[in-house]
């Protein structure tokens, strides 16, 4: 499932993806950053019980980061519902 703008920024705002996920340094818009040049793609649960994103660079298409999250409560319902 393809992440949209809302989507994204509730998980940065609920800490699943943070600048320390994604190796990045803390600068003024570095979330925009991420949010712009990025396509979020949130697949199915690995067989630890993760559901994986995966950040692709939105022109080669290459995945540049894997991240394996464990929603709380139900962040995951409310993040399916956000349109």
């Amino acid at each position: 499932m393809k992440l949209n703008k809302k989507q994204k920024q509730f998980l940065f705002d609920n800490y699943y993806v943070t600048s320390k996920v994604l190796d990045s340094l803390v600068y003024k818009g570095w979330e925009d950053y991420f949010i712009k040049k990025f396509d979020w793609t949130l697949e199915g649960k690995d067989r630890y019980g993760l559901d994986l994103l995966y950040l692709k660079d939105k022109i080669s298409k290459d995945i540049c980061y894997t991240i394996g999250l464990i929603f709380q409560n139900n962040d995951y319902k409310k993040l399916l519902e956000m349109k």
